[in-house]
């Protein structure tokens, strides 16, 4: 008897991957989120994420970011009310054992998996949690005169920011 191995939750994460990217009723229904905040898929422990920086943080530009619970990553951006189609964000694992948060001033999507060390992370990192799944994604304004870092902790429910003004980078601070 021949038998084929299907797997239903990658068949499940294409369909509602597609369906986000190809502006469906639920990528549309993403469309009214666009004050700063995280929102969080309700009813999951560590369920899919939507950041949203709004225009107070990205002047001008309104940025969202979702986040499945397996870390696949996906923005886009509202510039003047018209919101461009949804992008993969290829995510990087961080290569070093020792990071250093001030390195980062590129757009990037990194998982600190293999780090044991946080260099210039928050004060209020929990220790000893760096070589969790945690995400760092840095940005920048249109113009690159300004640059967010956000950091997610390994829960999914834990947020820091801080900014950098082409200058310095400002103390982290909790995202809620």
């Amino acid at each position: 008897m021949n038998h084929d191995h299907y797997d239903a939750s990658e068949a499940y994460y294409q369909n509602s991957i597609d369906e986000l990217l190809y502006q469906s009723e639920e990528a549309f229904s993403l469309d009214k989120y666009q004050e700063t905040g995280v929102y969080i898929e309700e009813e999951k422990e560590n369920g899919d994420l939507l950041i949203v920086l709004g225009e107070s943080i990205l002047k001008g530009v309104i940025r969202q970011f979702y986040i499945s619970d397996d870390n696949h990553a996906y923005t886009r951006s509202c510039l003047n009310g018209k919101w461009e189609l949804w992008f993969n964000i290829p995510p990087k694992t961080i290569e070093s054992k020792i990071y250093d948060f001030n390195s980062l001033l590129e757009s990037d999507f990194l998982l600190t998996t293999n780090v044991e060390v946080f260099e210039n992370a928050p004060k209020d990192f929990p220790e000893r949690s760096e070589s969790l799944n945690n995400i760092i994604i840095c940005m920048a304004t249109r113009n690159r005169d300004h640059r967010v870092q956000f950091l997610i902790g390994d829960n999914h429910r834990t947020f820091w920011i801080r900014h950098h003004d082409s200058h310095s980078w400002s103390e982290w601070s909790t995202f809620i």
